[in-house]
């Protein structure tokens, strides 16, 4: 017979430690691991170690040892609870908060870092009394450190959330520094809890400007960062540069690909900048070298002293000139216009120059300043740029302006045809079927419109020639026609996208003037989707009917912040779509 086999012996089970127990209440000043093994755990108060498992470890909690010891504990002061100890360390957190808020005054004010050695020692003269000031060591080295690494990672590290968890905007222009080395800068337009906010986001060194450089720089941006731009970014603005906006091969086109929903549209401000630009091509060049050559000629202090005697007798105020800027962003309106304030003194202190001083920039300016046609062409820039530059200001406010795009750019084409074209064609057509360069639609060159001011002068100078008259009101003409034209092409006033972004004035809700929302919101599938065009539209058609109490001149946000925080009975939101639609899309409107 053989023999049955021996029965094993069943190992006992052994309880291991599970840091969650550390969490407790009961356990969590003094309990810990154990360096016997992941089975034991280890009291630092009693400073032994016991087998784990829950029940043992409440065992040694109730035991009378544990329990004196516990009470002893509550007793005794810790070491940085003593008042010599955290008296220095509140000291030493004021010192450093001194520091920051100092460092962040410097950067504010876009300071030199260099002025913290200069701060630091006035404060600590002002402040003797303050043991804070005299324990400050701020200078222009910890100040750059503590804004380059404590401030800026701070402010980057939330903007870097905010992105993540929020839709935005993208806008970026490439820039040079002296070294000639190229640079993408990129800004987002993010809404908060209390306005749209634009926030620079970096500054990227690039190698190349090519549209797969640019590309790959703002897709490593978004990328190291965690930010799932296919899906937050809802906009995209820059210049009008082929290599930002082409449309076969841009960063644009590269970025529509990853975002077939991407909201694209050009830089509105550059828009009417090269609007003007190319408009004032139009006129003689002698005009804008005329207005640098005057300037120029004040650069030394001492004619400067002496055009101020002249102001006195001319009785005209004593302003400087100022210098047209060579891109004219907004510049040269605010030269010309201080070039017709100044004329009289101007005209008496060139002629006393080229009388006495005989140099031959004197006498040049002198003769074009006594031209009539000179102050003609000064008068008519006077008057048609602000139609311009109004434009560009507003689109330049702190606060979302897309929705009145399409209305003002539409009132300053149809003014502007009105100065040279036919009352009968602009009846017949929309502004964006007008031919502007047509001459079969113009006035008669006697009755185009140039402005108060140059229509004074015109009956005025009586014994003008007649050829170089007619020359000065083409001149004017071509003005006209390629500003129109020039806007037309940058501005597609027939697109529907901007004749719906209206809907975002709170007047177009308070007058009732748009019946649906609808065909807005279709444009954007990436914010209402398609499920949701009947609900959302419901929801416009009510707000329509409800009596909202707010300002007349109330921020657009803020309307539609409230808007989103009006509540049903059961105190749900009444409108949680359309709120929430518009807020988004007033962060993609650039």
């Amino acid at each position: 017979m053989s023999t049955p086999p021996a029965k094993r012996k069943r190992q006992p089970y052994s309880q291991k430690y599970t840091e969650k127990w550390e969490s407790d209440p009961l356990f969590q000043s003094w309990l810990t691991k154990s360096d016997k093994g992941p089975s034991y755990y280890h009291c630092k108060l009693c400073n032994s170690d016991g087998k784990a498992g829950k029940s043992e470890i409440e065992k040694h909690a109730a035991g009378a040892k544990h329990m004196k010891i516990v009470e002893s504990a509550k007793r005794t002061v810790s070491v940085l609870d003593m008042p010599s100890v955290s008296g220095k360390r509140h000291a030493e957190k004021q010192v450093k908060e001194a520091e920051i808020r100092l460092a962040a005054v410097v950067s504010e004010l876009n300071l030199p870092f260099s002025s913290a050695d200069k701060l630091v020692p006035v404060i600590q003269a002002i402040c003797r009394d303050s043991d804070v000031a005299k324990k400050m060591k701020c200078g222009k080295t910890k100040c750059a450190a503590i804004v380059k690494n404590v401030l800026g990672r701070k402010e980057c590290d939330e903007l870097f959330v905010h992105l993540r968890e929020n839709c935005f905007s993208l806008m970026v222009d490439e820039s040079t520094d002296r070294g000639c080395v190229k640079h993408l800068a990129l800004v987002v337009r993010v809404a908060t809890q209390e306005s749209i906010k634009d926030s620079f986001l970096t500054l990227v060194p690039l190698e190349s400007a090519s549209a797969e450089s640019l590309y790959e720089c703002v897709k490593s941006v978004f990328n190291g960062a965690n930010i799932p731009y296919k899906q937050n970014i809802i906009g995209f603005a820059a210049d009008g540069a082929s290599v930002m906006m082409g449309a076969r091969h841009s960063l644009s086109k590269l970025l529509k690909d990853d975002i077939p929903n991407l909201f694209i549209m050009k830089c509105v401000c550059h828009s009417f900048h090269l609007c003007a630009s190319k408009a004032c091509n139009k006129l003689p060049r002698w005009l804008e070298d005329m207005i640098r050559d005057v300037y120029n000629y004040f650069l030394s202090p001492k004619q400067t002293a002496a055009f101020k005697d002249f102001q006195e007798f001319a009785n005209v105020k004593p302003h400087k000139l100022l210098h047209p800027c060579q891109t004219r962003w907004l510049s040269l309106h605010s030269a010309v216009k201080r070039l017709l304030e100044q004329l009289p003194a101007l005209q008496l202190f060139f002629t006393q120059a080229a009388l006495e001083d005989r140099v031959i920039a004197a006498d040049t300016i002198l003769q074009r300043l006594h031209d009539p046609f000179s102050k003609l062409y000064l008068e008519f820039l006077d008057f048609v740029l602000p139609f311009f530059n109004d434009l560009n200001k507003e689109m330049q406010s702190e606060n979302p302006k897309i929705y009145a795009l399409h209305t003002r750019v539409s009132a300053v084409l149809h003014t502007i045809l009105e100065f040279y074209m036919k009352p009968s064609v602009l009846e017949s057509a929309p502004l964006s079927a007008v031919r502007v360069k047509d001459p079969n639609n113009f006035v008669k060159l006697e009755e185009l419109y140039l402005g108060g001011r140059v229509t004074a002068s015109l009956q005025k100078y009586q014994n003008l020639d007649k050829q170089q008259l007619d020359t000065f009101k083409l001149r004017c003409l071509d003005f006209y026609i390629e500003g129109a034209s020039q806007i037309l092409q940058r501005f597609n006033l027939s697109d529907s996208v901007f004749t719906n972004l209206k809907a975002l004035d709170p007047q177009s809700v308070l007058m009732k003037t748009i019946p649906s929302v609808a065909p807005l919101a279709a444009q954007f599938p990436n914010l209402v989707s398609e499920n949701d065009l009947n609900e959302i539209d419901s929801e416009w058609r009510l707000l329509k009917n409800t009596e909202l109490n707010v300002e007349p001149d109330i921020n657009v946000y803020k309307f539609w912040q409230k808007v989103g925080d009006l509540k049903k009975g059961d105190d749900s939101p009444l409108f949680p779509l359309l709120g929430n639609f518009m807020k988004k899309l007033l962060s993609s409107s650039l």
